[in-house]
C-alpha cells in the first residue's frame, strides 16, 4: 500500500463537512420573521410616522393588546414546525431537548440572578443609575423566587422563540462556527424585533438610531448565552426557553424596573449597554476558558432523521 492509497482510505473514514443549507436557513427566517410581523405591524402603524418624523421612539400611552404580542411570539415555533415537516423534513425527533442533566436545569434558572445583581451593582457602582427598591413589597429574594415560578408559567411564550432560533436555526449556523453563527443569529433575531423598536415598546422615547444601535449589540452579545447552553445540553431548546423565561420575567417583576434616574438605553436589563458590556465580558471569559471542538458541536445538533412526533421530547 502506497502513501496515495494511505491518504485515501484516511480521507474516505473522515466524516463528512457539515456546511449551511443557506435554503432551509432563508425559507426559514422569512417564515418566522414574516408570521411574527402580520401579528405585530398593526400594532405599530400608529406609531411609525411620529417615529420616522422625529427620529425618535414613540412613548406608548396605553400598551398594544396583549394577545397579538403574544400571538407574534409563536412565530419562530410555528416556522420550524413547518419546516420541520415539510421542507427539510427531519421530523421533530428530539427537537425540544427536555431530557437533560439537572446541572442545566440549574444553570438556566441561577444564572440569570446572579447576571441581574451583577447589572444592579454596576449601575449603583458608575453612577449611571440608582437602584430603589420599594419598601412595601417583598424582598428582592422572594421576588426572583416568585419570578422563577412565572417563567414556568410562560414558558410556552418562550418556546415560541427559542424552539425557532435555538431549535432549528441554530443547528444550522453552526458549520460557520458557534461564535460567527451565533453572531448571525443574533442579526436576524433582532430584526425580528424591530416592529417592537419602532412602537417605543423597548426604549421609549429615545433617538431612534440609537436606540437600534443598542438593541442590535444586545442581541448579538444575548445570543450567546443561549446558544452555550444549547450546545452544552446537546440541542435543547427547552433549557434555552427557561434561561430566557428566567432572565425576561426577573427583569421585568424582580428589580431592574426599579433603576432610576437614569437612561433606559444604559441601565435596562433587556438590552441596555451595562448588560450588554457584562454579558460581552462574561461571554470573552467563557469561550477563552472553555474549549468546544466544532465537530463534535455539529453532531449532536444535527436533525434527527428517524424520529416520529411522539419522540419530540427527547
Amino acid at each position: 500500500m502506497n502513501l496515495v492509497t494511505i491518504r485515501r482510505s484516511t480521507t474516505a473514514r473522515e466524516p463528512a463537512r457539515a456546511v449551511v443549507k443557506w435554503r432551509e436557513v432563508i425559507i426559514f427566517c422569512v417564515l418566522a420573521i414574516g408570521l411574527t410581523w402580520l401579528a405585530w405591524i398593526p400594532l405599530v402603524l400608529p406609531q411609525l410616522g411620529q417615529a420616522f418624523a422625529t427620529g425618535v421612539t414613540p412613548n406608548p400611552a396605553e400598551a398594544p393588546s396583549e394577545l397579538s404580542l403574544f400571538l407574534g411570539m409563536f412565530g419562530p415555533l410555528v416556522a420550524a414546525v413547518i419546516m420541520r415537516l415539510f421542507v427539510s423534513k427531519e421530523g421533530l425527533k428530539g427537537s425540544l431537548g427536555l431530557w437533560r442533566s439537572w446541572k442545566y436545569y440549574l444553570v438556566a434558572f441561577a444564572a440569570p440572578a446572579l447576571f441581574i445583581a451583577a447589572v444592579i451593582l454596576t449601575s449603583h457602582a458608575s453612577g449611571l443609575g440608582t437602584f430603589v427598591a420599594p419598601s412595601h413589597q417583598l424582598p428582592i429574594w422572594l421576588r426572583y423566587v416568585i419570578s422563577a415560578v412565572v417563567s414556568v408559567v410562560a414558558l410556552p411564550l418562550m418556546l415560541g422563540e427559542d424552539y425557532g432560533w435555538r431549535g432549528y436555526l441554530l443547528p444550522r449556523l453552526l458549520p460557520l462556527g458557534e461564535i460567527r453563527g451565533t453572531m448571525v443569529l443574533g442579526l436576524i433575531h433582532a430584526a425580528w424585533h424591530l416592529p417592537w423598536l419602532l412602537s417605543g415598546l423597548v426604549f421609549p422615547g429615545q433617538p431612534l438610531l440609537l436606540v437600534i444601535v443598542v438593541f442590535v449589540f444586545g442581541a448579538l452579545v444575548f445570543s450567546f448565552p443561549y446558544t452555550w447552553l444549547s450546545v452544552a445540553s446537546r440541542g435543547s431548546a427547552f433549557l434555552a426557553a427557561i434561561a430566557h423565561g428566567v432572565l425576561n420575567v426577573t427583569i421585568g417583576y424582580t428589580s431592574l424596573r426599579y433603576i432610576a434616574n437614569g437612561s433606559p438605553l444604559f441601565v435596562s436589563g433587556e438590552g441596555g449597554l451595562i448588560s450588554s458590556l457584562i454579558l460581552l465580558i462574561l461571554t470573552l471569559v467563557v469561550y477563552g476558558i472553555v474549549k468546544r471542538s466544532p465537530r463534535v458541536e455539529i453532531q449532536h445538533l444535527q436533525p434527527r432523521l428517524d424520529g416520529t412526533w411522539r419522540d419530540w421530547l427527547r
